[in-house]
């Protein structure tokens, strides 16, 4: 954490900090990025700190969050509805189903 402003920059803007502290230039930094074209193509996310969230909002992280975020259960979901291979509803029962599963295998490890 307390040098997330050089893990930033080695991520190429991937990861946003989860404290505007760790990285206190980052409306310069999205400002100017001398990679991008054009470099200031990254100045949108200026106030990302202010719109976005950690995954686990409103709680907290956790392994089982961590699994279903590795895993793209939810990107899985939206994807499967826009591409029709299953309905809305249905991509939503698989996707809970596969939540449920996980957050099952953290609980009886007692990890959550």
């Amino acid at each position: 954490m307390g040098n997330f402003r050089q893990a930033f920059l080695n991520g190429e803007f991937y990861n946003f900090p989860c404290y505007q502290r760790t990285v206190p230039d980052l409306k310069q930094l999205l400002s100017k990025d001398s990679k991008a074209n054009p470099p200031d193509k990254y100045k949108v996310l200026e106030d990302v700190l202010s719109w976005a969230t950690n995954i686990g909002y409103p709680g907290y992280a956790n392994a089982a969050i961590d699994e279903v975020y590795q895993k793209w259960v939810i990107n899985v979901m939206f994807a499967k509805a826009a591409q029709g291979v299953l309905s809305p509803e249905d991509a939503v029962k698989e996707a809970e189903s596969e939540c449920r599963r996980i957050w099952d295998k953290w609980r009886e490890r007692k990890l959550i």
